[in-house]
């Protein structure tokens, strides 16, 4: 009997460390190497493309530098549309680049990204989880589903294909400004992501957390 109660001592007390190294090991994998900041299309699949895999959406919107710029709105016309003022599109605003995702409802689980040129912005859009290297190819693929034009041409006009960093070419179109008077306001979002139910929505408060808490991100202005 004394063997067998300390048997399963001994197994709770390995599952214990290996449900810890498996927090530390995503934790890992969730630090961007040093240095990497992305300001562009580029930078951005280099982030994702140095994290282990599979890469969530969530780890890495964890790897982004800290503190984050956004841009919150409850808009439904979309192509990710906001489910309401808690659950808003998120623009996280780093320079010429913009990167875009809700927390909920459809387009969840895909990050938008817009790099300015030239008056007009480079569109891309990357599906999570990640599970192998991302290239140029693949980004340009997954807007246009194999067509001529891309997801984003019902809102953004004039948009045709042109050369990325002399490489492969992508989407490129006019940019839309989002509407001051549907802003959802850092203070609000924050709130929202310390109170969330991970037992009912783990999705969405990882997605909350990673920008409003380790992120500390602050409300700015649309940079285009």
């Amino acid at each position: 009997m004394k063997y067998a109660i300390l048997s399963l001592v001994f197994l709770l007390l390995l599952q214990s460390c290996s449900a810890n190294n498996s927090k530390e090991e995503q934790a890992t994998s969730c630090s961007p190497t040093e240095g990497q900041n992305p300001e562009s299309i580029a930078d951005s699949i280099n982030l994702i493309n140095s994290l282990n895999k599979p890469v969530t959406l969530d780890c890495f919107l964890n790897s982004l530098q800290a503190p984050l710029k956004v841009f919150a709105v409850n808009n439904t016309f979309s192509a990710q549309p906001a489910q309401g003022t808690q659950n808003p599109r998120i623009f996280i605003l780093k320079n010429k680049l913009v990167l875009s995702i809700v927390p909920s409802g459809t387009g969840k689980d895909l990050l938008e990204l817009g790099e300015s040129y030239s008056g007009q912005s480079f569109k891309a859009e990357i599906k999570f989880p990640v599970n192998s290297t991302v290239t140029i190819e693949q980004i340009s693929e997954q807007l246009s589903k194999g067509g001529n034009t891309s997801t984003c041409v019902t809102c953004h006009t004039s948009e045709t294909k042109m050369y990325y960093n002399n490489t492969s070419r992508l989407f490129i179109s006019n940019f839309i400004r989002p509407n001051e008077s549907q802003r959802v306001q850092q203070s609000y979002m924050k709130s929202q992501a310390e109170t969330c139910n991970e037992d009912t929505n783990k999705f969405r408060c990882d997605m909350l957390k990673a920008i409003y808490i380790k992120g500390q991100a602050s409300d700015d202005v649309f940079p285009y």
